[in-house]
């Protein structure tokens, strides 16, 4: 049987996409494959829209969590891979979609492969609002381990809603988010201890199916209004331990 993967939906706020994201999770035409949805707390109608689908096709895992830290989905991730039973995993945005063949995209890349991929990224296409494309995908690329963690310093070079993990990672202890300092520049800051850890984060500069929503209301334009610079901060920090 085809290795297990694991879809994670952190869902806040998300009424007028939620609908749609979820619904091209399991829409999949990889064969092994889970979906799980954690409700963050949201104060619109995303929970309610979400149990109306499960009353419908009741072959997702729905929860909720928490929500503590602002523009962060640390508590319903970390909620969700309680639960995850897939050797892989990845997180889609609430207010994002897959093309049917992604996770089948992705899991023929980690297989045809010559090398072990614990995690890795690939491209995103943009759509507005509405869903409507935009112009031009959005993908980095690096040539090894020391020009990713040099490319850090610099900025974040990971197309965070397109990563996929291995749960032997998390199980390890290196998937970990610390929203409390970073809120929701935590991705950022798993990246930089990842590769800290050896972990390289393969790019794979191909579109797989994944559609990223670009609007006002999501969290990383809540981060860029922030009077902290976080990107900055954690750029310092890691400079500093890597003497760079």
């Amino acid at each position: 049987m085809n290795e297990k993967f694991t879809i994670i939906v952190p869902c806040f706020n998300a009424e007028n996409y939620i609908e749609k994201c979820v619904s091209s999770a399991l829409d999949q035409d990889y064969e092994n494959c889970e979906v799980i949805v954690v409700d963050n707390d949201s104060g619109d109608d995303s929970l309610e829209v979400v149990e109306e689908l499960l009353e419908k096709r009741q072959n997702f895992i729905l929860d909720t969590a928490p929500n503590i830290y602002p523009f962060s989905w640390t508590e319903p991730v970390e909620k969700a891979l309680e639960m995850a039973s897939g050797e892989y995993f990845t997180i889609l945005g609430a207010d994002d979609y897959l093309a049917s063949d992604y996770v089948s995209n992705v899991m023929k890349f980690i297989n045809n492969s010559k090398e072990d991929i614990q995690c890795f990224q690939s491209a995103l296409r943009f759509i507005d609002k509405d869903g409507d494309h935009q112009e031009g995908d959005l993908s980095h690329t690096y040539e090894d381990i020391d020009e990713l963690k040099n490319s850090l310093l610099e900025k974040c070079v990971v197309t965070t809603p397109s990563v996929v993990f291995s749960k032997k990672l998390y199980n390890q202890g290196l998937v970990k988010w610390d929203s409390e300092n970073y809120l929701g520049a935590a991705d950022y800051a798993l990246y930089f201890n990842l590769v800290d850890n050896g972990v390289y984060i393969h790019p794979n500069q191909d579109w797989l199916g994944y559609h990223y929503r670009w609007h006002e209301g999501q969290a990383t334009w809540g981060m860029q209004r922030q009077p902290v610079n976080f990107d900055f901060m954690l750029q310092n920090e890691w400079r500093q331990k890597w003497n760079k």
